[in-house]
């Protein structure tokens, strides 16, 4: 059976282009279906035939326009072809692109963790962090690097319940217990500083980045004495070298701080910290050469001496300058180099101006008054828009705590506030006619401060003003007007101020102007002529590092104006082994100065020295020795109720030696048998079955620990005082008979000492506190800051 197919013959001549059955090639690939075989054996055959019949016979008769239509068909084959292998090639690219992408994206945690080795290799504190998140992040004992733990500790002491948050909810932090560990590492204050000292001058790289200049001040602490057991340590005694064995200490109600700051090169560090209540001008003199000492030790070389103007540092640099006030002397350490002496100018210019808001003055130009400026303050009031918008009643009538603010006192000078008068003068206004003397006087106090606030290299290029530029010749205007110009106009205020009948400013104040002018111009001629700066800047003469340093104590101390010696310590001991200041934004500075070291102090103890500390013979008067000597023997103590609070503290003793030695020879001999007498009613009302009671005798013997302790507190240091009541006692109440036990005396006798020292110098400690006389008011202040000051 044969089945016809009629196929036109353009059709057929199409298909029959793109596949030819009787090609070996093609036919031999081309996919067999078997259903049709079985089925139809003979259809395929049959219409094969038929197709080469009705090609042989419809080849000869194509007409032209199948002809022309044919060629067409071919040449839009051979167009798709193209267009297919062009498809196939982006088809290719595209592929190859994904697959890279892919790679990218799977391997885009590997490349960001590879950046962050990279940045902490190169020392990124941010870096270094977030590594050490991530290694520990699965660690049960994690490892942190020093950098690590040095920003972890000041984020804790910043906000110590924003960390305790994180460390418990978010990251895996340092705990607390390491970061006491990471602080406690040295022992005493000294080791201390010296590490912090010799690690920032290893980060030096030139001779030159170690002329430095060194920055003294005050700052006011609260008058509180506390015992910590922990550290078998006092504070809020008075520190200072002049605190010898014998003599009774004072609590303290300031902190001594001394600073090093860079003159090429930016770092801050604590030199030594000193607390006191007062300090002669002999002993202020012995600590700052014991300073410079140690500073010259170290490496550092000290080219500057920098203070307030309080009549102690007068006295002070009268004392390094045999008598008489110079701004500069043979350096005490080393030979052959001038130590340049200076008030700080900010402090020199705050004076100037609560003076200027205090009473009127006069120079030859004419009267110098403050009242033009608060008729600006006046004349401004209910403005929208105001000429000086940062003009406000604290910066015409500040209190004494708001006297203390640098940046308010250069508002005040500041062109916005001259500019304004001068355009009031200039618009004819009758109030401000008489105004060139004051704005005069504001232009001096202001160019005094720009001269010595110069702080980079290109400032002065954008801001467009060449008083801030940096000093780079000795021969530069700014110089001249600091030895000539700006001294001789002070003298005129003086003496035309005198002549009229007028206070001008004070003696003080006048002098630290004049001397701190003349200082400056010696040390920048100094540094430019003879050591070979390239360029001096003088931001770094003021005392802006010791403020910040003042700062960040205060803001470990939970931002408190008036902190303690224990927070104080703490927050300095911080700096130093951490290497990071963190000044508050309020801070009393003209600008903020934070700072970060680069070095580390190697966390190695093989590599250290043990600390040892030398103690001095104690020399106690008859009476206290007397009742040392007594704990040799076995006394009844009175009935009283010192004596029945004695006795639940042996009753606490007793117990606890119950549970360290488990032995009845010890503790046989220490517990009452009988019913309690009189003096133990005071255990007997509060016993609920757990209290023990002592024997009268083994009271008496607590009874007089508790007053050798009391006896011989204001003649013991300041550091480790449990030991040396330790080394005191314990050779006299190891021979009472009362311990009879051979194997436990030594251990129970000790730790009798160690439990009875705690309690009674915590007490003696708040009772110091107490007897302290305090700032009575007799209403109630507006402003907490009065009770703080």
């Amino acid at each position: 059976m044969y089945i016809k197919i009629y196929v036109p013959h353009i059709i057929y001549k199409s298909l029959s282009s793109f596949q030819n059955p009787t090609d070996p090639d093609i036919s031999s690939t081309q996919p067999t279906n078997p259903f049709l075989e079985d089925t139809h054996p003979t259809s395929v055959s049959s219409f094969q035939n038929a197709n080469k019949e009705t090609n042989v016979s419809t080849c000869d008769d194509l007409s032209a326009k199948d002809k022309q239509e044919l060629k067409d068909l071919r040449y839009h084959n051979k167009v798709l072809k193209q267009q297919l292998s062009r498809m196939k090639r982006k088809n290719s690219e595209c592929l190859s692109k994904m697959r890279e992408l892919e790679e990218k994206v799977k391997n885009l945690d590997a490349l960001k963790i590879t950046k962050i080795i990279e940045d902490a290799n190169n020392a990124d504190e941010k870096s270094i962090f977030l590594l050490d998140l991530i290694k520990n992040h699965y660690k049960k004992i994690p490892r942190w690097s020093e950098m690590s733990l040095r920003l972890c500790t000041v984020w804790r002491f910043c906000s110590p319940k924003g960390y305790r948050f994180c460390h418990n909810n978010l990251l895996k932090l340092p705990s607390k217990s390491t970061i006491s560990r990471f602080l406690a590492d040295f022992h005493g204050q000294n080791k201390l500083i010296q590490e912090r000292l010799c690690a920032e001058i290893g980060q030096l790289k030139k001779p030159v980045e170690r002329i430095c200049s060194l920055i003294m001040d005050d700052m006011s602490i609260k008058e509180k004495v506390h015992y910590c057991r922990a550290e078998d340590r006092i504070y809020g005694l008075e520190t200072t070298s002049s605190t010898r064995v014998g003599t009774k200490p004072k609590v303290a109600n300031k902190m001594l701080c001394f600073v090093v700051q860079g003159l090429s090169t930016r770092y801050t560090i604590p030199a030594g910290y000193f607390f006191h209540s007062s300090l002669t001008t002999q002993e202020l003199y012995l600590l700052t050469k014991n300073i410079l000492q140690l500073l010259t030790n170290c490496g550092y070389i000290v080219i500057r001496f920098v203070t307030d103007n309080i009549s102690t540092n007068v006295a002070l640099f009268k004392k390094f300058g045999n008598g008489s006030l110079k701004n500069s002397i043979n350096h005490p350490i080393l030979e052959h180099i001038p130590l340049f002496l200076s008030f700080d100018f900010c402090h020199a210019l705050k004076n100037a101006r609560n003076l200027f808001l205090d009473h009127d003055m006069y120079s030859s130009q004419g009267k110098i008054s403050s009242c033009y400026l608060k008729l600006l303050y006046d004349l401004q009031k209910g403005m929208p828009v105001k000429p000086v918008r940062y003009l406000t009643k604290k910066h015409l009538f500040p209190s004494n705590f708001e006297k203390m603010n640098v940046l308010r006192a250069i508002q005040v000078f500041s062109p916005t506030v001259t500019s304004s008068l001068k355009f009031l003068k200039a618009a004819g206004d009758d109030r401000f006619v008489d105004a060139d003397a004051s704005i005069f006087y504001m232009e001096n106090m202001y160019h005094f401060f720009q001269v010595h606030n110069v702080s980079s290299r290109d400032h002065y290029l954008r801001s467009l003003d060449s008083s801030i530029a940096p000093y780079v010749h000795i021969s530069d205007e700014r110089l001249d007007w600091l030895n000539v110009t700006f001294p001789k106009y002070i003298d005129d205020i003086q003496k035309t101020s005198v002549d009229v009948g007028f206070k001008g400013l004070t003696k003080e104040t006048a002098h630290a102007l004049q001397f701190t002018a003349k200082s400056t111009y010696l040390c920048v001629n100094f540094l430019l002529s003879q050591v070979g700066f390239y360029y001096v800047v003088t931001r770094s003469f003021s005392s802006d590092a010791v403020e910040a340093m003042f700062s960040h104590v205060r803001l470990k101390g939970g931002s408190n104006d008036a902190t303690d010696a224990r927070a104080a310590d703490y927050a300095l001991r911080q700096i130093l082994r951490c290497g990071i200041v963190k000044a508050s934004h309020s801070s009393n500075t003209a600008e903020n100065v934070n700072y970060i070291s680069p070095a580390n102090i190697l966390n190695l103890q093989e590599n250290r020295e043990s600390f040892t500390k030398h103690t001095e013979q104690l020399i106690f008067p008859i009476e206290v020795r007397r009742n040392i000597h007594n704990l040799k023997k076995c006394i009844i103590p009175d009935n009283n109720i010192f004596s029945a609070s004695v006795a639940f503290l042996a009753g606490y003793i007793i117990k606890k030696l119950e549970d360290l030695f488990h032995c009845d020879e010890c503790l046989t001999p220490l517990l009452c048998t009988s019913i309690p007498g009189p003096l133990l009613q005071l255990i007997a009302i509060q016993n609920r079955g757990g209290l023990v009671y002592p024997k009268d005798i083994f009271v008496g013997i607590i009874q007089l620990i508790a007053e050798s302790i009391q006896q011989t507190l204001p003649f013991l240091q300041h550091d480790n005082p449990g030991k040396y009541i330790l080394e005191e006692l314990y050779p006299h109440l190891v021979q009472n008979p009362i311990f009879v036990c051979a194997n436990h005396r030594d251990s129970v006798c000790k730790y009798i000492i160690k439990t009875t020292v705690k309690p009674v110098l915590s007490n003696l400690c708040l009772e110091t506190t107490d007897s302290v006389k305090r700032f009575a008011l007799n209403f109630k202040p507006k402003s907490r800051k009065v009770l703080k000051l």
